[in-house]
């Protein structure tokens, strides 16, 4: 068989076949020429052998392409065609002979979402796990994981008030995450209130912090209060903001402080990348718990998850923002 990338042959590109009825599988690396042979006959590759009705599978992955294809053996004198998951035809297999000379053409792999707080690569390497085209058995669907993960972390965005990434260097505004808004208002609840903490931590930067100098129910009459002008005091790792200058205090009611910052961090901190990567996994098991009683498959037995729920607790405890005041 010959694999190519834009109808060029290709050398070094690993290629996995598996019996998916005995699961014994082998990868090999094509040659110079593309061309690449699996003897299923050969013992030392294939162990268990093959029967007559065995299905065969074989894949390869290389940076943005792939492509597999899986036939079953045919009874002996009996010829089958065989084509890739795109539809193409790949080659002709012959029982009792094996496979002519075909074309495996890898394609552009589609985008697959990108996670925030770990890596593909990190999951695998936590739980000692391969992905399906290496062990069709066994392996991890590389975007079933993506898409829970994706929800993982925006689950801990959520119970945290926070995020822990730069959002590629730019961080975050409220108003980008669930419930928060830009500029985000705060109460003036007494007459002498200096203190302010913002929903979202830790600050990056703080834009704006402004004033309203007239009554509640009134036209509002906003003042910039700024750091530089040692107006306002800004602690960036609790999000509180606290009014140094008496003399500025607003006056008393709903909505008559706004606030305009970023937040965010520069690298998601190892518990939380531990976190997500142990509730991804959690979740995924209850993925395939549900379909397994949906399919009526054997029941998957459910362990003890105290522990894991304890971690969790006490990583969520450690970085939720304590310091909001609440209505």
């Amino acid at each position: 068989m010959t694999v190519t990338i834009s109808d060029t042959a290709t050398a070094n590109l690993n290629i996995t076949c598996t019996n998916e009825a005995t699961t014994d599988s082998k990868t090999l690396t094509t040659a110079s020429d593309g061309k690449v042979i699996f003897n299923l006959g050969g013992t030392r590759d294939f162990s268990k052998g093959w029967n007559v009705g065995d299905r065969i599978s074989v894949a390869s992955i290389y940076t943005s392409f792939e492509q597999k294809f899986s036939f079953t053996i045919p009874a002996s004198g009996k010829t089958i065609t065989i084509k890739d998951n795109s539809g193409i035809t790949v080659g002709s297999f012959i029982g009792g002979l094996g496979m002519s000379d075909g074309v495996l053409a890898l394609v552009a792999v589609p985008s697959i979402p990108s996670l925030r707080y770990y890596t593909a690569q990190e999951f695998l390497d936590f739980y000692n796990l391969k992905t399906t085209d290496v062990d069709a058995e066994n392996g991890i669907n590389l975007l079933q994981l993506t898409r829970i993960g994706q929800q993982i972390e925006q689950e801990i965005d959520s119970i945290t008030n926070t995020k822990f990434d730069n959002n590629s260097g730019s961080f975050y505004s409220p108003s980008a995450v669930e419930g928060g808004e830009s500029p985000e208002y705060h109460d003036v609840r007494y007459s002498s209130q200096a203190l302010y903490f913002t929903k979202f931590i830790p600050i990056n930067s703080v834009t704006t912090f402004e004033k309203n100098n007239n009554g509640e129910g009134q036209t509002p009459d906003w003042e910039e209060l700024t750091e530089a002008a040692n107006n306002i005091s800004v602690d960036n790792i609790t999000g509180r903001i606290k009014i140094i200058d008496t003399g500025e205090l607003p006056e008393v009611g709903a909505r008559h402080v706004r606030i305009t910052y970023t937040f965010g961090r520069s690298t998601p901190p190892l518990d939380i990348k531990e976190l997500a990567i142990m509730m991804t996994g959690r979740r995924m098991v209850q993925a395939a718990f549900i379909k397994g009683r949906i399919l009526k498959l054997d029941d998957p037995e459910s362990g003890d998850i105290v522990d894991f729920t304890n971690f969790k607790n006490k990583i969520i405890k450690k970085y939720r923002n304590h310091t909001l005041l609440q209505a």
